[in-house]
């Protein structure tokens, strides 16, 4: 879990950073750039342990021990206060609940239905779309077209055997993960530290218990799935929503939404140096592609005022 300085206390702003109004040095903007890599990284791993989960629950019941277990975790770590809280501080709360929450379970839900490659395609279109209305220069914005069409050369291969459902599902969860993206920059600029992502964790894993337990109620009993949600817990949500937290209160929401397009290539990555996987010509064209504009998308944020 990333604890960073913070950058504003509950119910206060930010006082620097792109969200508070002064400039953010080049080498800060690398720095969390390469932050957000570790944590991609991180939930590429957790994920796998979701899909072993996934053979023995259902999505809803997945979901629901990621965010739990996680929430659980973080409260007892950093025991955060929630008396005296505003009205508005609990409405942030909810929101990064629900976007983190569905953006998950649609996720999962598409996987199911769609290869994961045309899966994480299709998702990445919320975020891009984010980058793009966001984007201070065209420049910017033609990083971000850059960065998708790496995507798209990445995932072709996963682009066959679709369904519609699979598909809307994907694109329901790029949805709320642009909405993650913009919940957490908020949320973060109210509460110090990893206290809102701990309390939005929480709430996500208590509403999401209804679908679990309707879903496969029996899992909630097998050490197995438990185990497993414990894993995926910490890999797929602590290390990297806290990373996404803290590297919110620095980099504009532009930038980062621009940045997610480097999921896909890590876990390319991944898949060649750990599990012997091999990539086309037009796959590898794709990664350069991608790292090629995030690198370029980030030389721009840190030269631009």
């Amino acid at each position: 879990m990333a604890d960073f300085p913070p950058a504003g206390v509950s119910g206060g702003p930010a006082p620097d950073g792109p969200n508070g109004g002064a400039s953010v040095s080049a080498s800060r903007l690398w720095f969390f750039a390469v932050l957000l890599v570790i944590g991609m990284f991180s939930l590429e791993f957790g994920s796998a342990f979701a899909a072993m989960a996934m053979d023995s629950a259902s999505a809803g019941v997945v979901v629901t021990l990621r965010m739990g277990i996680a929430g659980l975790i973080l409260m007892i770590l950093l025991r955060p206060r929630v008396r005296g809280l505003a009205g508005s501080d609990w409405a942030w709360l909810a929101g990064l609940a629900a976007t983190m929450g569905l953006m998950n379970l649609f996720f999962y839900l598409s996987i199911n239905r769609i290869p994961l490659g045309a899966a994480v395609t299709f998702e990445l279109v919320g975020p891009l779309i984010l980058a793009a209305v966001r984007a201070r220069t065209p420049r910017s914005a033609l990083f971000t077209a850059l960065a998708f069409g790496g995507v798209v050369m990445l995932g072709w291969s996963g682009l066959r055997d679709l369904t519609a459902t699979g598909v809307a599902c994907a694109l329901i969860a790029g949805a709320f993960w642009a909405g993650y993206i913009l919940t957490t920059e908020g949320t973060g600029r109210r509460f110090s530290g990893q206290t809102g992502l701990a309390l939005a964790l929480t709430i996500g894993g208590i509403s999401l218990a209804p679908i679990g337990l309707f879903t496969a109620p029996s899992a909630f009993l097998d050490p197995w799935v438990l185990g497993l949600g414990l894993v995926v817990a910490v890999m797929s949500s602590i290390i990297p929503y806290g990373i996404d937290m803290a590297a919110l209160r620095v980099l504009p929401a532009g930038l980062f939404a621009t940045l997610t397009a480097l999921a896909p290539a890590t876990a390319a990555i991944a898949g060649v140096a750990i599990l012997g996987q091999h990539l086309s010509p037009l796959s590898w064209a794709g990664l350069v592609v991608v790292v090629a504009a995030a690198g370029m998308a980030l030389r721009e944020s840190a030269v631009t005022p």
